[in-house]
């Protein structure tokens, strides 16, 4: 296959991914049911998308143009792969060309915690340097002084995904609660804040010193859905510029669950991207 480069992304030091889950239609063959259930699709995924299916699935996002992968566990998971299939398969995204992997493990509450050990060894395997997800308020204690004990013995860093309660939301209390832990940062969703009518420059400011992953997404403020990047009210312009002007080098994750084939659209936001990129400072 004959990949689609955008070299001057890297010259600007931006690492543009993407995660799986803009794919969540692909189990249902890009059409939505009637009865649809994130949990009933999550279990399909596990039991059904083999891993073929999920090589075939990063050679099309490869062939997009996107270099760095953000894989969500569903789509190639702990629960259903060993480490050493990690290893193989990591092995094989770095022969197609992927730069870097972050493990994305959707959200974890209480009832997780005797998992996450596995999760870590697992994304250890798969050579990621950061897990992520969203954390449940009401249980993130425990849950980050697990995922922190882990951090420390693999080396690796969580990302906290900000979600809506009950999950943890609000930017000041995902910069208190990071804090508390060694390992522990920030995976500044854009599209959540916006469409919650959250400032996401200033988030991004407030967080700045541990973002450790981004996932870009365009919302409208109010709405709910995905838009491919740029045609949203989401600051995302005025954000990639700030995160070029940092010299941020973390994955930045474009983020486009769609009821269908995402790759127009994926193709859309990689070539919004490079538009705001080639810009002057």
């Amino acid at each position: 296959m004959k990949y689609l480069e955008w070299e001057d992304l890297r010259m600007h030091k931006l690492n543009i991914g993407m995660i799986t889950c803009n794919y969540f239609m692909r189990i249902y063959h890009n059409r939505k049911p009637a009865d649809f259930n994130w949990g009933n699709m999550v279990s399909k995924y596990r039991n059904e998308f083999t891993r073929d299916d999920f090589r075939a699935l990063a050679e099309e996002i490869r062939g997009l143009g996107y270099d760095n992968i953000e894989i969500w566990e569903p789509t190639f998971s702990h629960f259903v792969y060993t480490e050493k299939d990690a290893e193989d398969m990591a092995q094989e995204l770095g022969g197609m060309g992927f730069r870097s992997i972050v493990y994305c493990i959707g959200g974890w509450g209480g009832n997780d915690i005797g998992s996450i050990e596995k999760a870590y060894r697992f994304a250890k395997a798969l050579g990621s340097g950061v897990v992520t997800g969203c954390i449940s308020r009401p249980d993130h204690d425990k849950v980050l002084t697990e995922a922190d004990r882990c951090g420390k013995k693999y080396g690796l860093v969580f990302a906290i995904e900000n979600h809506p309660e009950p999950s943890i939301e609000k930017p000041e209390d995902v910069a208190e609660i990071m804090r508390k832990y060694e390992t522990v940062g920030a995976n500044l969703d854009t599209g959540i804040y916006n469409m919650l009518g959250y400032d996401v420059l200033s988030a991004a400011d407030l967080l700045k010193d541990r973002i450790y992953h981004i996932h870009l997404k365009d919302t409208r403020k109010g709405g709910n859905e995905c838009l491919p990047i740029g045609e949203g009210d989401a600051p995302l312009t005025a954000t990639l510029k700030k995160l070029r002007d940092w010299g941020y080098e973390n994955m930045v994750s474009v983020e486009y669950e769609y009821e269908g084939d995402p790759a127009p659209g994926l193709t859309k936001s990689m070539e919004y991207i490079k538009s705001i990129l080639e810009e002057k400072h």
